[in-house]
C-alpha cells in the first residue's frame, strides 16, 4: 500500500444499494447454518479451489477483496482457511455479521471482516495465498480503476499464489435476445461494464500471471434464465430447478460451451513463484 487511493466509483453506487436493507440474493433470517454446507460443493466454491489448488487449514491465508455479504468469506472460514474480508461499505458488513452470527452462532470462524478500498488494498505485498472476489470486477466500469483493482490484487498474493475471479457475464450471447424480450438488465443496481472469459484471461496475462484459465459456472441456467415465468407458481419453479440440477450433475458440457453459456464464469491467474 503504497498510496491513498480515491474513493472507489463503484464503491460509492453500491453505497446506497446496501443503505436500501433489501438485497435480493441475501437475506440472513432466511439463511440456515447448513446452507453454507451446500454452498461450499457449489460450481462457485467448488470449481475455485479445485482450479487454484489451495488447501484448507490455518496456515493458508485467503483475502475476499471486495466481499459484500462475505458468504464466500465465511464459506472458506468453516471449511478452514484463515480469512480477511472486506468491502468498501460499512453497510455490507452489516449484512455479513449477521450472516456471521447465523454460520457460527456459538463459535469463532477465522475471518476478519473490516472497511477497505479495493483501489488501495490495506495489506503487505505478497500476503495471500489465494486472493478472489465474486460480482465485482464488471462493476468497475471505469477501465483506469479495473486495472487498479487488478493491479492490486496480484500485488498482494504471495508469489506462486492465486487471483481468482468470479464474473457476471455481461457479454453473454443471449443477452440481446433476452433484452428483447424484455429483461431489463441487473435491476436496482449499478452499472455493469462487459466481461468475457477470453476478455479476462487476457487482461491476467498483461499482468504477468501465469497458468491463467476460465470456465463457465453453471451454463444449464441460461436456458431457464429468461423469461422466468416458471417463477410464478412453486410448483413449477421446483421442477426447473429441478431439472436444472439434473443437467448440470448428468449432461456435463464441454468447457468451451461452458466459458460460452455461463451466466457466471470463473477466471484465475498464477503469481509466478519468486
Amino acid at each position: 500500500m503504497d498510496e491513498i487511493a480515491a474513493p472507489s466509483l463503484s464503491g460509492e453506487a453500491w453505497r446506497s444499494y446496501y443503505q436500501s436493507d433489501e438485497l435480493s440474493w441475501c437475506a440472513p433470517n432466511r439463511i440456515a447454518p447448513e446452507y453454507f454446507a451446500r454452498f461450499a460443493q457449489s460450481d462457485w466454491i467448488g470449481k475455485m479451489l479445485r482450479y487454484t489448488r489451495v488447501q484448507p487449514g490455518p496456515a493458508t491465508r485467503v483475502l475476499e477483496a471486495g466481499c459484500g455479504t462475505a458468504m464466500y468469506g465465511l464459506t472458506l472460514a468453516r471449511l478452514g482457511f484463515t480469512v480477511d474480508a472486506f468491502d468498501y461499505n460499512e453497510e455490507a458488513l452489516i449484512f455479513a455479521r449477521k450472516l456471521y452470527a447465523k454460520v457460527a452462532p456459538n463459535a469463532d470462524l477465522p475471518i476478519r471482516l473490516y472497511c477497505g478500498n479495493l483501489l488501495n488494498i490495506d495489506s503487505k505485498s505478497g500476503a495471500y495465498d489465494l486472493v478472489f472476489n465474486q460480482a465485482v470486477l464488471e462493476y468497475f466500469t471505469e477501465p483506469d480503476e479495473r486495472a487498479r483493482v487488478l493491479a492490486e490484487m496480484a500485488r498482494v498474493a504471495k508469489p506462486g499464489g492465486w487471483i481468482a475471479l468470479i464474473v457476471q457475464h455481461t457479454g453473454h450471447p443471449f443477452r440481446r435476445f433476452w433484452e428483447r424480450l424484455g429483461w431489463s438488465g441487473y435491476t436496482n443496481q449499478p452499472a455493469t461494464t462487459r466481461q468475457t472469459p477470453d476478455e479476462l484471461e487476457h487482461k491476467l496475462r498483461q499482468l504477468g500471471l501465469v497458468n491463467v484459465n476460465s470456465d463457465g459456472l453453471y451454463p444449464w441456467k441460461a436456458f431457464f434464465f429468461y423469461p422466468d415465468w416458471h417463477r410464478r407458481w412453486k410448483l413449477t419453479e421446483n421442477l426447473v430447478y429441478l431439472v436444472g440440477q439434473a443437467l448440470h450433475r448428468g449432461v456435463p458440457l464441454p468447457r468451451a460451451w461452458r466459458k460460452k453459456l455461463g451466466l457466471q464464469f470463473l477466471a484465475i491467474g498464477q503469481k509466478p513463484p519468486a
